[in-house]
């Protein structure tokens, strides 16, 4: 349960933040790994006043975690697939049961709720095929809130993700 004063802090820490804190967004979104020194020489104010900054909008929820991106072709699960899911019905309980299985599921990179000829669009990473089957017999064909889903399957990547993608 989360308490109301945090969600009040939370809403004033959004509100509140400055253009130097918009910046050192930006700069984490495109490197997670500058160090508190790099970026305070890029925002010019101190280490340790980017320290307390970022410290302040982790803690906020504004900033919710740090990740490495790993080459696709190094990746332990080097399948990409692109699910399009229709639900059975467009409802906020379908959605939150939908949404509470998939992201369960390490396989899910991505899951966004979306408009037009599916619900749900899904990016899996999957070591074969077989992890595949799996997957679908176990979150999809097993759940009562999918009408049906459609897969595409990446051959390759003709765009590489940019930083802060």
């Amino acid at each position: 349960m989360v308490r109301a004063g945090f969600l009040r802090y939370r809403v004033i820490m959004i509100a509140t933040l400055d253009d130097r804190d918009h910046r050192i967004l930006s700069l984490l979104r495109a490197d997670a790994w500058l160090s508190y020194a790099e970026l305070s020489r890029r925002v010019n104010l101190s280490a340790s006043a980017v320290q307390r900054r970022v410290e302040r909008m982790i803690a906020a929820g504004v900033i919710l975690g740090a990740h490495a991106e790993i080459a696709p072709q190094e990746a332990p699960a080097p399948l990409t697939l692109f699910l399009l899911v229709e639900l059975a019905e467009e409802s906020r309980q379908a959605l939150q049961h939908f949404s509470a299985t998939v992201a369960a599921n390490p396989e899910v990179v991505e899951a966004h709720y979306v408009a037009g000829e599916a619900d749900v669009l899904l990016t899996l990473r999957l070591p074969d095929m077989a992890a595949y089957d799996r997957f679908v017999e176990m979150h999809l064909n097993a759940s009562h809130v999918v009408r049906k889903f459609k897969t595409l399957t990446a051959l390759r990547s003709l765009a590489p993700r940019r930083a802060g993608d």
